[in-house]
């Protein structure tokens, strides 16, 4: 699992939102998209971090952004059908979103200026909301299996609650692969069983490790050697969607040094896949121009100067579908570098203060209802 997240690269692929919007325009007046009938929309999270990117889409495409997302940014795949009646050049944008503080390097976080000790706080929220119940069941699994010598012979301890494969939901481990269960427990404990270690884990450890008192494995217990299992979580919206789809990577995403990229990644890559199969189904395209990019927003806390984070956007996959009935998909480095050959300049884009002084200035319209 980890090393399909890995697939979705960061370093070359990033840009500037202020590179990728103009880009992003370019590539869609490529395909014949005329600026009058095109119609954007985004599926992002609800953070007000996101509002940056709103803002340059409009600027660019000429009009505000019909809205795809929902928290966490899932795309709401039942919003197809009124979003293509508000245009007939469609570019939909889909981006998770994961906070990163320059200074410390630290990815997940963001700095809440607009609150009174404007500290850090999580990033995306719900995202690392999600996390939390998970990597706390792995911390506490680390601590709970010991490994070690215990009178003279290599062993492990494992905590009681591991070795119940009946509870509803926790972490758990896979014995068969940690601990030699044919010979049986070597003494019962209070609270935990010892048994000699598997011949996989036995390998797995430094010899090292099997010559010192028992002690926690810790970083041992590697993403290969648990599972989770959790009833289905609900919110105040209902099932908890994006828990539903982050779970299957759950244990890579605990062993992760950056969890919540790692999150945002790997639910960027599920939403591009379950979003383009929705559009294979959906009639409401049809005779119509579309264009789907996802990929992840990397909100850089704001400097003291600035009003917005440094938002970059870096894209993963596309996918268009044309009127003349052509369609293909673009992988992470066909869309990265064609949205790289385009220009950076937009003539045709708005201009914010012309727009707004010209609505200002413009005959009043009085309503004919008191």
């Amino acid at each position: 699992m980890q090393r399909m997240i890995e697939n979705f690269r960061i370093g070359r692929h990033a840009m500037r939102y202020s590179a990728f919007v103009p880009r992003l325009y370019n590539l869609c007046r490529s395909f014949g998209f005329v600026r009058e009938r095109m119609m954007p929309s985004r599926a992002f999270c609800s953070d007000e971090s996101q509002g940056y990117p709103v803002i340059l889409m409009t600027q660019h495409f000429g009009t505000f952004p019909f809205d795809h997302g929902r928290v966490g940014g899932k795309v709401a795949v039942n919003r197809h059908g009124p979003y293509a009646h508000h245009g007939e050049d469609l570019v939909i944008v889909q981006a998770s979103h994961v906070g990163y503080d320059a200074d410390s390097r630290r990815f997940g976080v963001y700095r809440r200026h607009r609150t009174a000790d404007r500290a850090f706080g999580d990033n995306c929220g719900k995202l690392c909301a999600v996390l939390r119940w998970y990597q706390e069941e792995y911390r506490h699994a680390c601590e709970q299996v010991l490994c070690g010598v215990l009178d003279g012979e290599a062993a492990v301890s494992v905590d009681n609650q591991f070795l119940d494969e009946s509870r509803p939901e926790g972490l758990f481990l896979d014995l068969d692969r940690v601990i030699d269960r044919a010979s049986g427990p070597v003494k019962v404990l209070s609270t935990a069983k010892v048994f000699r270690p598997s011949s996989d884990l036995r390998q797995r450890l430094s010899e090292t490790d099997w010559q010192e008192p028992p002690r926690a494995i810790g970083s041992g217990l590697t993403a290969d050697l648990f599972t989770f299992r959790r009833p289905p979580a609900a919110d105040i919206e209902g099932h908890d969607i994006l828990e539903a789809a982050l779970q299957a990577a759950m244990p890579a995403l605990v062993t992760s040094a950056h969890p919540a990229l790692d999150a945002a990644r790997y639910h960027t890559q599920a939403e591009f896949d379950r979003t383009y199969r929705s559009f294979l189904r959906e009639p409401c395209y049809r005779d119509k121009n579309l264009l789907f990019i996802a990929g992840i927003n990397i909100d850089i806390s704001p400097r003291e100067a600035f009003p917005f984070p440094l938002i970059k956007f870096v894209p993963w996959a596309a996918y268009v579908c044309l009127r003349d009935g052509s369609s293909f998909l673009m992988e992470q480095h066909e869309i990265s570098d064609a949205l790289q050959r385009q220009p950076l300049e937009n003539p045709e884009r708005l201009s914010f203060d012309e727009a707004i002084q010209r609505m200002a200035d413009a005959d009043e319209i009085r309503l004919p209802i008191d």
